[in-house]
């Protein structure tokens, strides 16, 4: 019988941070710089977290990342493309994480999903941004679900994660670079202030990549955005802020 944790033919066992390890397909979703961005501004914004809900968990890039940053944490991923959510189980067992990782096969959408499940006081997620027809859907399932809305995007993101959020908790999003007011409108729309907004750069002068906001209930008032570049203006070297958040992760 083959080893469940050992990586399959079209797998790959990919350094992830240094005390963690991820399965993933070769040719698939793979990790990314938004993992890395939402897991440690999440831990950021919620670092007495107990219990954690990772919206569209994936593999469990994010989730296992969280649960290393903080070690009082239980985490529950939600994931609706199978194959997917296989890894993510594997890549719980592999990193001695199945007892405080526990990832959930369904539709965020659906209600039934996480109805016994108590509130969270983190609610992480970066949906799929790319409405269809907005470009080239993937051959590869996978990727496809990673990066087209196939069930729904943001909006749907923060519904279900103002409806499973603890009173005091944060709920913490990520958009792309254009998708800012969209992340905006979709927090508002269900209550949710926001506390900070961060405007991420590959580099000083450049057009921002990503938009991440940190939510929570009864927060009033704008916030302007936070520019903050992964690198700084000359050379290979990261920005103090993103080595900085690097740390948090215990990345190499």
């Amino acid at each position: 019988m083959s080893d469940p944790l050992a990586p399959g033919p079209d797998e790959t066992l990919d350094v992830l941070s240094n005390s963690l390890r991820i399965l993933q397909r070769r040719k698939g979703h793979r990790a990314t710089s938004d993992d890395v961005l939402l897991a440690g501004v999440a831990a950021e914004a919620a670092p007495a977290a107990r219990r954690i809900l990772d919206l569209g968990t994936g593999k469990g890039t994010v989730a296992l990342l969280l649960a290393r940053a903080l070690p009082e944490a239980v985490v529950i991923g939600v994931e609706y493309f199978a194959q997917s959510h296989a890894l993510a189980v594997r890549n719980a067992r592999l990193n001695g994480l199945a007892d405080r990782y526990q990832p959930l096969l369904g539709d965020l959408r659906d209600r039934g999903v996480l109805a016994a499940e108590a509130p969270f006081d983190l609610v992480c997620g970066a949906p799929p941004f790319m409405a269809l027809g907005a470009g080239v859907l993937p051959q590869d399932a996978q990727r496809a679900a990673g990066r087209f809305e196939l069930r729904g995007g943001v909006e749907a993101y923060a519904a279900t994660g103002a409806r499973n959020l603890a009173d005091g908790g944060r709920l913490v999003l990520l958009m792309d670079g254009h998708g800012g007011e969209r992340l905006d409108d979709a927090l508002a729309a269900e209550g949710l202030g926001v506390a900070r907004r961060l405007s991420i750069h590959p580099r000083p002068g450049t057009p921002p990549t990503f938009h991440v906001a940190v939510a929570q209930r009864g927060r009033r008032g704008a916030v302007e955005p936070e520019p903050l570049t992964m690198r700084g203006a000359l050379g290979p070297g990261w920005s103090p802020w993103y080595a900085a958040l690097r740390d948090r992760l215990d990345l190499p």
